[in-house]
């Protein structure tokens, strides 16, 4: 079976970016919330996902995200912001309101630094 997603994780200043790439999906999304999890276990914070290797989220990924968000901001006063959406995955997250609630960079290094402030 072909590997969904990969996550390339590292930390830049204070912020734990999470480099995705490949499809977040019904498939993949408990791959990235053991990452995700992971990061926040290793007293992350601030943390940036990076989208711009993605080339497809479904509604189980979204959802997945956004649940690990309202953990991250609510259970753990996290902040949270997503870099490198290509233009099919912005309008899907338009059209989700997400991109209202979560902060949304081009690309992870101007992300980072929204986190960080």
């Amino acid at each position: 079976m072909q590997q969904q997603i990969q996550i390339n994780s590292r930390v830049n200043g204070g912020v734990a970016i999470l480099h995705l790439q490949g499809k977040l999906d019904a498939i993949s999304v408990a791959e990235f919330r053991e990452e995700a999890q992971r990061q926040v276990r290793a007293g992350h914070r601030r943390i940036v996902l990076d989208f711009a290797g993605v080339d497809h989220v479904d509604g189980q990924g979204l959802a997945g995200m956004f649940a690990f968000y309202r953990r991250l901001t609510v259970e753990h006063k996290g902040l949270m912001a997503i870099a490198g959406l290509n233009p099919e995955l912005r309008v899907f997250f338009d059209r989700t309101a997400l991109t209202r609630v979560i902060p949304v960079a081009y690309e992870w290094q101007e992300a980072a630094r929204e986190v960080r402030s």
